[in-house]
């Protein structure tokens, strides 16, 4: 069940339409330059087309057209509640892809686009039809937003975003998968103001079954969510962040510290992270995660986290204290193996809470793939 959502309506100014109007434009001359570009610039190959020729037209489009990820994946899921009952039983895919489209030959302006599965909010994962649920094949554009880097230290994005947790992970955070719809600014300048980054987010976190960002754009005249983020990298050893969220009438703050500790031989790497809710109630979570690199290709890691209330974080980590182990192994460039195993200890909230969860995914990195064709 995800957690309720309200609109803080604030209704469309002239400035949100210009800023809008203006953007479309640029977008539509863009597009319709690079296709006239493409059609002139780059000519069909003919049958005796030799390597040199081929890679021109490969640099050619990377000029336009960068791909950032591209990721297929294959997850078996078994998740028991806490009366014993077996609610998934399951294998599911995952499709994510993310692209630019470069506005000028150094992509300081572009346009991001992201393709990903899952039919919610909250969710990365179409069920394939083996095991409980029945098959699916949604497929949706829900991040589409325009990116300028004006200055090495300034960032500016508008349209359907995805999170920005800082230091925190998915456990108390948002979701990964979570999509906003509005602007965020980023300032990287540590020389002259401390930290590495300072973000500020005003967006609408919501439209739960709304994945596709084409149905979301409507929403860019409203808030209901914002944060501010900043972000220290105080040593090549620690990283912290700091955030303060409004989200739907409640004011959230997360903290976050990364720790190397090669010293300590048994862990690697320490990791803390909290949120406490300040208003108009009080609540508090937490994650502590240990990690060791066993072998250049196996890492093992543990933690115990718990949150203490519904939100729109990972679908793994519900109210509750849990125990979790996580593993990956990387089997070549473009494959690796990862479990995460979940177990509840104490008290639940209902019989339906889920006490036990397993997740195996086989990942395939075709961006990988891509890089060793010299696509990328």
């Amino acid at each position: 069940m995800l957690p309720k959502l309200h609109s803080t309506y604030l209704g469309p100014t002239r400035q949100a339409c210009l800023v809008r109007g203006a953007l479309l434009l640029v977008i539509v001359f863009a597009a319709s330059h690079f296709t006239v570009t493409g059609q002139t610039a780059t000519p069909s190959p003919s049958p005796g087309a030799n390597a040199a020729e081929a890679k021109t037209r490969a640099d050619k489009i990377k000029r336009w057209l960068s791909v950032e990820g591209f990721t297929v994946s294959s997850r078996y899921r078994y998740v028991q509640n806490r009366a014993g009952r077996t609610v998934s039983n399951q294998l599911q895919y995952q499709l994510a892809a993310r692209g630019r489209l470069k506005f000028d030959e150094k992509g300081r302006y572009s346009l991001y686009a992201g393709l990903f599965t899952g039919n919610n909010i909250t969710s990365g994962w179409n069920n394939t039809g083996w095991g409980t649920g029945d098959a699916q094949t949604n497929l949706y554009l829900k991040h589409l937003y325009f990116n300028a880097k004006p200055a090495k230290w300034l960032e500016v994005q508008f349209g359907s975003l995805g999170v920005n947790n800082g230091e925190n992970t998915e456990i108390t955070g948002l979701d990964n998968d979570v999509y906003l719809t509005g602007e965020r600014v980023q300032v990287r300048s540590p020389k002259n103001v401390y930290f590495d980054e300072i973000s500020v987010t005003y967006a609408y976190l919501g439209d739960n079954t709304r994945p596709n960002a084409f149905r979301r754009l409507k929403r860019l005249d409203e808030s209901n969510y914002h944060q501010f983020l900043v972000r220290k990298q105080i040593n090549k050893r620690v990283a912290f962040s700091a955030d303060y969220t409004f989200e739907s009438g409640r004011d959230t703050l997360h903290q976050a510290v990364n720790i190397k500790t090669p010293e300590l031989r048994v862990l690697d790497r320490v990791h803390f992270e909290n949120y406490q809710r300040v208003d108009p109630d009080h609540g508090y979570g937490f994650s502590l995660y240990g990690e060791k690199k066993l072998h250049d290709r196996f890492t093992l890691g543990g933690g115990f986290a718990r949150i203490d209330r519904p939100m729109l974080n990972a679908d793994r980590f519900p109210p509750g204290n849990r125990l979790y182990l996580n593993s990956s192994i990387k089997l070549t460039r473009e494959f690796a193996l990862s479990t995460a195993v979940t177990q509840a200890v104490g008290s639940l909230p209902s019989s339906s809470s889920v006490r036990t969860r397993v997740d195996v995914v086989l990942t395939y990195n075709f961006l990988e793939t891509l890089r060793q064709l010299k696509l990328q």
